[in-house]
């Protein structure tokens, strides 16, 4: 019964909310609805792969109705200057007339 007990087993790294076995560390921060008519979510997270030396990362997947989950680890450093470019292109997009959700 070694199996069923992994799977809950919880990670020894503290701020990982992943149990059992796991090849990446992750923190659950938000999941926010991105598609238009409920066609998705966006998931922001801190995942850190396990491997000796790995950074922590800010991870982005994004989940959809018709195609698998996927998911992209950015360097902490990055996420700022991502931020600002989304936060700049919602902006064009109200005002050329961007649709809601």
């Amino acid at each position: 019964m070694t199996g069923a007990v992994d799977r809950n087993a919880a990670c020894s790294v503290k701020w990982c909310d992943e149990t059992g076995t796991h090849a990446v560390h992750r923190k659950y921060v938000a999941s926010v609805p991105g598609g238009i008519r409920g066609g998705g979510l966006v998931g922001v997270n801190l995942a850190q792969r396990v491997q000796p030396r790995a950074s922590v990362c800010v991870e982005l997947t994004v989940t959809t109705p018709w195609a698998s989950t996927a998911g992209y680890l950015f360097a902490a450093s990055c996420a700022p200057e991502i931020a600002a470019a989304l936060t700049e292109a919602a902006e064009r997009a109200t005002e050329l007339g961007g649709t809601k959700p």
